[in-house]
């Protein structure tokens, strides 16, 4: 069951120069990101007032000509059934001529892959939180643990490695990946996943933009 938080946000930082409004799903996440600012609000508590798929898509009929773009996000947002977001999706699609972005931490690259390949989506914005292309999830567990929250696996790192390679094959001018300059990490993490990033778009001839950004840590 996909449901949603019942507040949207309006935002011009996630799309300059366009008007987004941000929606979040409700469904939790399977991460735990060091200094995530969803995390009190969206994922640790049990959300007793929520919007169903279907109230949501009936607020957005009412608003969805105020904006440009609409970003779904989480927790994450593709952890709910993929009968569930493909049904959302479609009937969002319906209504709204504007841009689809899902915002994804890339661990579902199947589903990805399905929305993309049905025009569901416009674009992807993929937190690539670490070089998981060289590190070892055995060796380096403490380095996962400390950035994801979650005990490593190779199967995860691979998921989110399709992921970056589904995102930036599909070569939208609306997708980005991106990453957070975390303080406790050394800058040849960052130059490892930059070098990553644009050594896979050379070989998809992609022009997908990637971005470091600032850490900010959550509110008290």
């Amino acid at each position: 069951m996909l449901i949603f938080y019942p507040r949207f946000t309006r935002t011009f930082d996630d799309l300059p120069g366009k008007i987004a409004l941000l929606v979040h799903g409700w469904n939790g996440c399977n991460l735990r990101c060091c200094g995530c600012h969803n995390y009190s609000e969206l994922i640790a508590r049990r959300p007793a007032d929520y919007l169903t798929a279907e109230q949501a898509i009936n607020r957005l009929a009412k608003c969805h000509q105020l904006f440009d773009a609409i970003l779904l996000s989480g927790g994450e947002f593709l952890m709910a059934g993929l009968d569930d977001v493909t049904h959302f999706l479609t009937q969002l699609r319906a209504l709204f001529t504007g841009e689809i972005i899902i915002l994804t931490n890339g661990t579902y690259p199947d589903k990805l892959n399905y929305i993309l390949s049905n025009n569901l989506i416009d674009g992807v914005h993929l937190d690539l939180k670490l070089p998981f292309h060289c590190l070892d999830p055995i060796k380096d567990r403490s380095v996962f643990e400390l950035v994801l929250g979650v005990p490593p696996t190779r199967a995860l790192c691979q998921r989110i490695l399709q992921s970056a390679v589904l995102v930036i094959r599909h070569n939208s001018r609306t997708s980005q990946i991106r990453t957070v300059r975390y303080p406790m990490l050394s800058d040849d993490y960052f130059q490892q996943i930059r070098v990553y990033v644009e050594t896979l778009k050379i070989e998809h001839n992609s022009e997908v933009p990637y971005f470091l950004n600032p850490y900010y840590p959550p509110a008290g």
